[in-house]
């Protein structure tokens, strides 16, 4: 992983989604799937355009 501090802010968000994921399936929350489609492609879009503006420059 390179320093740039965007892959890095995406890069603690994946993981704080991944727990907050673990977390509401633990409370059996009733919204689960909702959530975790929404959060993924918004994540998925973030890594994208990520990967896309800095592709050069890696």
């Amino acid at each position: 992983m390179n320093n740039n501090p965007v892959r890095t802010a995406l890069f603690a968000l994946t993981m704080l989604y991944g727990l907050l994921i673990a977390l509401l399936a633990m409370l059996d929350f009733s919204a689960l799937g909702l959530v975790a489609a929404i959060g993924g492609v918004l994540l998925g879009l973030g890594w994208a355009f990520a990967g896309r503006f800095t592709r050069g420059r890696a």
